[in-house]
């Protein structure tokens, strides 16, 4: 069973799935994913609200965030407290809810002593998968800590977001007969955060992308259902796949940028070679 997150498709919708195996009653691995006093030990918030269908859940993450400011770690970045509703609820097996724009769903099932979880995630929109599939595994292992062992090795967080950008990253840019490329992407913070972290010089400097600045580029970003979709065109990539990589690099440092408040440095060389074939 990989430890790795995996990017599958269920019902037309992008999804990461994540499997585990733990050497609990069924019971065990329940509380551990359901119960209030639980769920904060490894999920990213606390999640409030009645364990009732249809009940309304609110994900207050303060205490989270600011420990892993604390650790040096991507956190999210300031903004509305997320709100969900449980869409099913059936102990032991399934416990499903909306998480702001998302969809995630935990199953279990029991195989001899053992049981095994099945934790999917709907996304929103696949350019979020690698920044949310780390996130994801980063709290596994804290789930892992507290069903298997407190010796479960740590993992560099670093390192583990640069695997997922390998494996499941955002996609490629999508060539025009004109020369110019197009790059879609999308965020749960509001069009004005976006707006204002591809205009202002400042911010523009805060994600890596002064350099680039002056390239001759449109911005198109618009309020989706639950954040924002923003679009960049660039107009003169033509047969460039370096000058194409560097923007897919720029896009991913503006993505943790404007989830996270952070600059994490991504080296666009590991694209080069996809774009020369796109291109």
């Amino acid at each position: 069973m990989s430890r790795q997150g995996a990017l599958v498709t269920i019902d037309g919708r992008v999804a990461l799935r994540f499997e585990r195996r733990y050497g609990h009653a069924i019971e065990r691995v329940w509380s551990a994913i359901s119960e209030p006093s639980e769920m904060p030990l490894w999920f990213p918030s606390n999640v409030e609200g009645d364990r009732v269908m249809g009940a309304e859940l609110t994900f207050a993450d303060d205490t989270q965030r600011a420990t892993a400011r604390e650790a040096g770690q991507p956190t999210r970045a300031d903004g509305p407290t997320f709100r969900g509703t449980i869409v099913a609820y059936d102990p032991p097996k399934v416990f499903s809810f909306t998480w702001g724009g998302e969809l995630l769903r935990f199953e279990l099932s029991s195989d001899g002593p053992d049981t095994v979880l099945v934790f999917t995630h709907l996304l929103s929109h696949q350019s979020i998968a690698a920044r949310t599939g780390a996130g994801w595994h980063m709290c596994l292992i804290q789930l892992d800590r507290l069903l298997r062992s407190p010796a479960v090795a740590d993992e560099d967080t670093l390192a583990v977001y640069d695997d997922y950008l390998q494996r499941v990253g955002p996609a490629l840019g999508v060539p025009s007969g004109d020369g110019s490329m197009m790059w879609e992407r999308s965020t749960h913070v509001e069009p004005d955060r976006v707006r204002s972290a591809t205009k202002e010089p400042a911010e523009i400097e805060a994600w890596g992308g002064t350099e680039r600045a002056v390239d001759p580029l449109r911005w198109d970003i618009e309020r989706s259902e639950h954040g924002t979709i923003y679009r960049l065109t660039h107009d003169a990539v033509g047969d460039d796949a370096e000058l194409a990589a560097k923007w897919h690099a720029l896009l991913i440092q503006l993505d943790m940028y404007l989830a996270a408040g952070q600059l994490i440095p991504v080296d666009g060389a590991r694209w080069v070679a996809a774009y020369g074939r796109a291109l």
